[in-house]
């Protein structure tokens, strides 16, 4: 779609052009387009939209940056009605570039509610670099989201059965946990509310390692929800000696949400030694 004339001759008396090719916005947002993508859907006026984009925080005197996401290529979602950078926002479409330059002060208390680091110059302005990958409306969001949490659904089920292809002496409960017995202890099982110590190593279905304490181990009272579910479950079957591999399912796990390196939708394999129960 390309950009509405009509809107662009309405908005163009907001802007008057500043030195170093850049114009200002009526709310005082320097910018210039670095590309423009006259055929890319445009927001073409919809306040509501929101962009799929990503950017690049820098403080502008030193150049040095504060968050970036092209290096990984993760766009986040920044309403077009972003209080300090709507006017220019408004004016991007699908596959559009652009610098935006704003004051310090004028970027942390409008955009974040709290004053500018100490850190931070007090004349330093911020440069916010975007690229537009696109375009969106709540009812798309939603639908694109549903589609992604499909896809990494898929994906974990169809690594979960390979997993457990290779393990054929796995036992399954009801819950749909997976363990097999690698070494059989002969001490006592714990019950709900007892305080286990446990050495472990986690990692995903892929291998990496996401967490590990084969040395001191942790303490906990198994079954108080204090630990995943998977583990509350996994540790009532052991005995004090023990030592499991557990593919323990997503679901019993942590969840749709994730949690630090671990992705949503994660199975999640443990190499668990229950060594004390008090």
């Amino acid at each position: 779609m390309k950009k509405s004339i009509s809107l662009l001759a309405a908005v163009a008396a907001l802007f008057t052009v500043a030195c170093g090719g850049y114009k200002t916005t009526d709310n005082g947002v320097k910018y210039r387009i670095i590309t423009d993508n006259t055929e890319g859907r445009a927001v073409d006026g919809d306040t509501n939209a929101v962009l799929f984009m990503n950017y690049k925080l820098a403080i502008e005197s030193t150049d040095s940056t504060l968050v970036e996401t092209f290096s990984k290529n993760s766009p986040v979602y920044i309403p077009v009605a972003e209080p300090n950078f709507r006017k220019a926002f408004e004016l991007l479409s699908v596959g559009d570039s652009a610098e935006l330059l704003i004051n310090a002060d004028t970027f942390f208390m409008k955009s974040f509610g709290q004053s500018r680091p100490t850190w931070i110059k007090e004349a330093d302005n911020i440069k916010f670099i975007v690229k537009v990958v696109d375009i969106m409306n709540q009812q798309e969001i939603m639908k694109k989201e549903q589609e992604d949490m499909s896809k990494l659904q898929q994906a974990d089920s169809l690594a979960f059965n390979q997993m457990i292809s290779t393990l054929p002496d796995a036992k399954k409960t009801a819950s749909g946990l997976f363990y097999v017995v690698q070494k059989a202890g002969n001490g006592k099982t714990p019950k709900k509310g007892d305080k286990v110590k446990v050495l472990y190593k986690g990692t995903l279905l892929n291998g990496q390692v996401f967490d590990e304490n084969l040395n001191e181990g942790i303490s906990f009272p198994v079954g108080l929800g204090q630990v995943i579910p998977g583990w509350d479950e996994i540790l009532q079957l052991m005995k004090e000696g023990d030592k499991f591999k557990a593919v323990i399912p997503w679901n019993l796990a942590y969840g749709n949400r994730g949690n630090g390196p671990i992705p949503p939708f994660s199975t999640l394999v443990f190499e668990m030694e229950l060594v004390k129960v008090n």
